[in-house]
Parts: C-alpha cells; structure tokens; sequence
C-alpha cells in the first residue's frame, strides 16, 4: 500500500495527510472552505485527498484483518459489513470505522490464528513456556503456536509472528518448526522463526539448524539467518543473532536503521501503522535500544531522537 502511496510527491501526500488528520472531529467552516481551496489547486492535489483516505481505509486491510473477517463470516453469515461509502466519509474517522476489526487483526485481541492456537500473545504481549519435551519457548507479540508431539517426533507450527525456541537434545525426536512458507529441523539449539506478509526468516542462535522449502535446503549454524517462502529460499546472512532476538529481553535495539524501517518494526507493538512523514525523516538513521514494556515511552524516545512530533489517532501514530 504505502509504496504505491509513496510513489507519487511525498511532500503532497504529507500535507494531504495532514489535512485529513485535522478534519477528524468537526472542523470549522473557515477550516472546511481553506480546505477545499487546497483540494481545487490541481487535480494532484485532490488525488493525494483520495489517497490518504485509502491510506486510513487500508488500515483494516491487512491480512491478519482478511483473515479475521472470513472467521466472523464463517460463524455469523448474516452479519453485515461495513461498506466502502462509509469508510471513506469523514476522513480519518475511516480509522474508527474499522477499528473493530483493525484491533483484532492487528493483535489487540490476540491474532486469528490463535483462535485455535495451543499458545498465543496479544499486541505487546511477550510470553515463555515450557513445552512438553522439556524445550522452552518464547512468544513475540501477536503470535501464534501449535503443537503436535509424539513418541517419534516434536513438531511445532508457528501460525503467526515469531517464536524463539531453545530445543531440549533429543536425537530420537527431531524437533521440527513450520511456518506457511517451509519447516526448520533440528536436534538441539537455539533459533527463532518468524512469519511476515509475504515470507518467513530463520535466525540462528546456537547450533545448526535445517531449513527446507519446496525449492531446497540449507543449513544454518550459530548467528546467521536466512529468508524463505515456498518457491525461494535466500542467502545465508551473517547477522548478530542476540541483538535480532533482543525482544526475548524486553528490548528493541537498532544500529543505524532507516526510520522508517524502525517504523515498520514498531507496528508490531502497537495498534494500528506507524507512518514517517516528510523526505528528512524518512532518510534519517537512528541507533538505539529501546524498552519494549512502555511502547508510548518508546515512541517518544523515537521521536525525540528524531527531532520530531508524534501524532496519535485510532489505528494510526505519525511521526512528523
């Protein structure tokens, strides 16, 4: 969504943003008449309107949300939904129009597909368990995990969001960890997998571990990583496999990182998208670790870091 946003001048679409976010509420008449003179300076401008409503609407969109809603129409066929005409009108009130269902697709309820998890965590909720074979494991916010042991083998299913697994030695079971996108093997070690959109990553701690797809193997040993989705499996990374698993801790830690990648990172503890505003800050880096057990603390430091101002609405944080 926000490359096809992006694509088009980021200064318009800021300043298209910001006036969305200003007619939330009941805006003045003077506010309305400034507004639709700033809509009638090209065809542009009126564009980046429609855009940034699409923006807001499209907070619903994702697809932990898809899938929610399927669930909803599965147990209760006659419910109805809410029509796009009424997600657009009033601007950024779009965002509480879908927070119902934003704030369970999000993870502010816990993800869909704990609905019939064995363990799962909300938004901001970090979790560790101990797990039949005598193997811990630890819960990233908004996931999800299944389990199905037995005399012969140990076999997990990350159904959504990322878990790190220390693996109790066991070499009559292999101990095995799916995701949608393939399955990871090992007898003993530390790793953590995560599900995203679009593909999966394997991050190794300590030992070695197997990971396969429908395309081919690999094997991976202590701080490296890799990226994989059914038909692809990327290169092996060398990566510092303790400060990408910093969250086990209660910490997020940066090094030099995009400020819009941080932004991408956060949406995971927070409800709703975190959006970078102007050209300045979406080239600006930033390094630091951050406490994940207060993430308004967080966005704070961020922003002050930044040199910029937070904007909270329903379902959505600017930095700006």
């Amino acid at each position: 969504m926000f490359d096809r946003f992006r694509s088009r001048n980021n200064s318009l679409s800021d300043e298209a943003i910001q006036w969305v976010v200003r007619l939330e509420g009941n805006p003045g008449p003077d506010e309305r008449r400034a507004f639709e003179e700033w809509c009638r300076r090209s065809p542009a401008h009126a564009d980046a309107v429609y855009q940034a409503r699409a923006l807001l609407e499209d907070l619903g969109q994702t697809e932990a949300a898809a899938e929610y809603r399927q669930w909803v129409q599965a147990l209760t066929p006659s419910r109805r939904g809410i029509s796009r005409r009424t997600l657009l009108v009033g601007g950024a009130s779009a965002a509480a129009a879908v927070a119902a269902v934003g704030l369970v697709g999000s993870g502010a309820l816990g993800p869909p597909a704990g609905l019939f998890a064995d363990q799962s965590t909300r938004i901001g909720q970090r979790r560790q368990s101990l797990l039949p074979d005598g193997s811990r494991v630890w819960l990233n916010t908004v996931s999800a995990l299944s389990l199905d042991f037995s005399a012969t083998l140990r076999r997990v299913s990350v159904t959504a969001g990322e878990a790190l697994f220390e693996v109790a030695h066991d070499p009559q079971r292999p101990f095995v960890a799916s995701t949608r996108d393939g399955e990871t093997q090992a007898n003993a070690g530390r790793y953590a997998l995560r599900r995203d959109a679009r593909h999966s990553s394997l991050t190794v701690l300590s030992g070695t571990v197997e990971v396969r797809t429908a395309a081919r193997t690999a094997t991976l040993a202590d701080n490296q990583r890799i990226a994989f989705s059914p038909d692809l499996l990327g290169s092996v990374e060398t990566v510092d496999a303790e400060t990408l698993t910093a969250w086990v801790r209660g910490k997020l830690i940066f090094n030099r990182q995009p400020l819009t990648a941080i932004a991408a990172e956060l949406e995971r503890y927070v409800a709703g998208q975190v959006v970078v505003m102007g050209d300045h800050l979406r080239r600006l880096q930033l390094s630091g670790v951050f406490d994940l057990d207060d993430t308004d603390a967080l966005l704070r430091t961020v922003a002050a870091l930044a040199k910029a101002e937070i904007v909270r609405l329903p379902l959505l944080t600017l930095i700006r």
